[in-house]
């Protein structure tokens, strides 16, 4: 009984875990909806209160203040939402939004619809290239000139005229006579 253990014991040490990772960049597809006002003013598996003008969104493996962008398939309209719930619980659904984002992806009035999530950033940073392939190539100087406040060089303003003295110039094709006459 003890050999069959420690082989046991040994396979499962000795084989590689394949777990679910997130990394930036990473997309996945599916059906979204969003919360049914039951679950507002309520607090979240994040313990945060669960509010209707916030971006806010139900993910059950991403990992809390993951950004995702959540784009609509239909209607190519997208949202980035914050991670700070678990759920949705109906089976084939991915991601479950706040009525403000439902909204402005044209979720709200359908019901259900088919989005891409893409993960965009971790914990509040919101990253647009992926971790592994930043590299610095110099090394960064400082100056004070950077820290100091820009100032405008030109103090005249401009207007825009409203009305043309010389309408000639506005009608298409022709183009202004030049008064002066070029010698040979």
């Amino acid at each position: 009984m003890r050999i069959i253990l420690f082989i046991f014991l040994l396979i499962c040490a000795l084989s590689p875990f394949h777990g679910i990772s997130q990394e930036l960049g990473d997309e996945s597809y599916g059906i979204a909806s969003f919360y049914s006002n039951s679950f507002y003013n309520k607090r979240t598996a994040n313990q945060e209160l669960l509010l209707k003008t916030e971006y806010t969104a139900a993910h059950r493996l991403f990992p809390f203040n993951t950004l995702v962008e959540v784009t609509n398939i239909y209607n190519k309209k997208s949202v980035v939402v914050r991670i700070n719930d678990r759920g949705p619980y109906k089976r084939g659904r991915i991601i479950d939004l706040t009525e403000a984002a439902a909204k402005k992806i044209n979720v709200r009035k359908v019901g259900l619809a088919k989005v891409k999530i893409k993960i965009i950033g971790f914990e509040n940073e919101l990253m647009l290239i992926p971790y592994h392939q930043l590299e610095l190539e110099n090394t960064p100087k400082f100056s004070k000139k950077f820290y100091q406040k820009t100032r405008l060089k030109y103090k005249k303003k401009y207007r825009i005229k409203k009305t043309i003295k010389h309408k000639r110039y506005l009608k298409k094709g022709k183009k202004p006579r030049s008064k002066m006459k070029i010698q040979r």
